[in-house]
């Protein structure tokens, strides 16, 4: 993609500079770019060519917003200098290391652009999202040898943020999966269900991306809060990212880990695998009778990302 590519597709969705005019949402983003595919049009020939912007304007996407967005340049160049010395990069969604699954999968409700820091090579290789309700000691040697068949088939693992998900007593596994990666010396993806800015205020997490240790991303604005909704819009990330879900321990019919490896099973049945060993748990079996992947030995997972 063209660096006028990258910077058009970016302003059209910023949400870093004040504007009179609203950003285009996912779907409104999405929207322009099945249009400008349709007409052979690069994104990037909106910067300059207001006749271009009259071709693809439709509805609430008028060419006067367009314009109001795309004359952002200087301010939002401003922001994005601002971001790169502190070590955050903004990838459109046009970006070659914007996951195309992401995107595919998605569709319309794909995050336009994510904020990402530290090791961003990471987001190139396959990826295997682990997930759990919780974990106990005996789930807990699953999850740390599913990161080490990840690691062995080089798939990057992916979770959430340590303290931002996991239910029930036991650790939590993202906590889990951060430490076996770095005891295998893999380097995972951690999404957050805040901005990038708020995640890295934590000293701890300032310094592992600092080293590289794992890519840290976000698709929310940099100061955003955690809540509930962008928990579970993060969680959606994660699996939606991932070339293959792990589930290891999954209540039937409720809760987080359940509603995003249904939405995925549903999707695409292929790439659920689901755990139903010792300590696996009743929505584990449901999600196979739903078409996942059975997993009923950990050995047989690294068959699946061969």
């Amino acid at each position: 993609m063209s660096s006028d590519t990258q910077l058009a597709a970016l302003l059209l969705s910023n949400q870093l500079t004040r504007l009179d005019v609203a950003p285009l949402k996912a779907r409104e983003f999405w929207g322009l770019v099945d249009r400008t595919d349709a007409l052979g049009i690069d994104v990037g020939a909106l910067l300059t060519d207001a006749t271009v912007r009259a071709q693809v304007a439709e509805g609430d996407v008028s060419e006067q917003r367009l314009t109001g967005l795309l004359d952002a340049t200087r301010a939002f160049a401003f922001e994005i200098e601002r971001l790169g010395e502190g070590g955050i990069t903004l990838l459109s969604g046009l970006d070659d290391r914007f996951p195309v699954l992401l995107r595919d999968r998605m569709q319309h409700r794909c995050p336009p652009h994510l904020f990402a820091a530290g090791a961003t090579d990471a987001l190139l290789h396959r990826r295997l999202a682990i997930a759990a309700d919780a974990i106990d000691e005996v789930t807990e040697p699953i999850v740390r040898q599913a990161v080490a068949a990840a690691v062995v088939a080089d798939w990057a693992t992916v979770v959430g943020a340590p303290g931002q998900s996991g239910h029930g007593a036991g650790p939590a596994i993202d906590a889990v999966v951060l430490d076996e990666a770095g005891a295998c010396g893999s380097t995972p993806i951690v999404v957050v269900a805040d901005g990038i800015n708020r995640a890295a205020r934590s000293p701890d997490v300032r310094k592992l991306v600092q080293q590289q240790a794992f890519c840290l991303v976000s698709p929310f604005v940099p100061d955003t809060t955690a809540s509930a909704a962008t928990s579970r819009a993060r969680d959606a990330v994660v699996q939606a990212m991932a070339d293959r879900t792990f589930v290891v321990a999954c209540a039937d019919g409720t809760g987080p880990t359940w509603a995003t490896a249904l939405a995925s099973v549903e999707r695409e049945p292929a790439s659920v695998l689901s755990f139903t060993g010792p300590g696996s748990r009743p929505g584990n079996a449901a999600l196979v009778g739903m078409g996942a992947v059975d997993i009923d030995h950990i050995d047989t997972l690294h068959d699946h990302l061969s």
